[in-house]
């Protein structure tokens, strides 16, 4: 038992202290572990794992069990592999951000959005989210569920309001409230493409910008009672 213990020691002793204070800091602004540790590797610093992060939360190694807190699906133990996240990507017509075209990557026009659901407590209600890449514009819209045909409702409600010209390519996460996204192509006349499975750093800017809306939503939220006056408001202070 006792060697039992050391084990998360000495395997997280290659980690530095300026890494650990920075996962620290992501995490407080609710990054993922995906998303912190390929942040990590494209700033060129020490490789880390997305699932060395997670065993250092659930080791409390240096002090990191007290951000679990700020996991997005607050969760206090690891979903098993080939569960119920398996499911995840099998979705009708999924094309994969590898055929995004790249100038959506290069940052030079408006028009390619990354696109997010935030979830009420104990699933109630749902907030729909899309940020444009370059320009950080954010729209956002309040539903009653997570349902692909309420997600969809919503996203072609908001982008009613978004001219044409601004309407290029969606980036989703592979969850199946995505699973209507021909319809959203179709309506709003642009592409959509998936990130691939436990990459969320490819929808960064997406990631970020949910957890600044969570500093007014806290997870345990309902969203079914959020006046679309409060969504707005926050909307304004981001």
């Amino acid at each position: 038992m006792e060697a039992r213990r050391q084990q998360p020691k000495t395997a997280f002793s290659g980690i530095t202290e300026r890494c650990i204070a920075e996962i620290k800091q992501r995490l407080k602004q609710y990054h993922s572990p995906e998303q912190i540790a390929g942040r990590i590797k494209r700033e060129g610093q020490r490789l880390i794992s997305h699932e060395t992060i997670y065993q250092m939360i659930y080791a409390d190694h240096q002090g990191l069990k007290e951000y679990q807190q700020y996991l997005r699906q607050g969760r206090g133990k690891r979903r098993k592999r080939g569960g119920s996240n398996s499911k995840r990507g099998q979705i009708p017509g999924r094309v994969g951000i590898e055929h995004r075209p790249a100038i959506a990557d290069e940052k030079i026009e408006i028009g390619h959005w990354e696109s997010d659901t935030m979830i009420g407590g104990n699933h109630t209600g749902v907030i729909v989210t899309h940020v444009d890449k370059i320009s950080k514009f954010l729209v956002a819209g309040l539903g009653q569920n997570k349902t692909s045909a309420q997600v969809n409702q919503v996203t072609i409600a908001l982008f009613a309001q978004v001219p044409d010209v601004q309407r290029k390519t969606m980036t989703f996460d592979n969850g199946k409230e995505f699973s209507g996204h021909a319809e959203i192509s179709k309506t709003l006349s642009l592409s959509c493409y998936f990130a691939n499975p436990y990459h969320s750093w490819e929808r960064g800017l997406n990631e970020h910008t949910n957890g600044l809306l969570r500093q007014f939503f806290p997870k345990q939220t309902n969203f079914r009672i959020v006046k679309p006056e409060a969504l707005e408001k926050a909307l304004y202070s981001n």
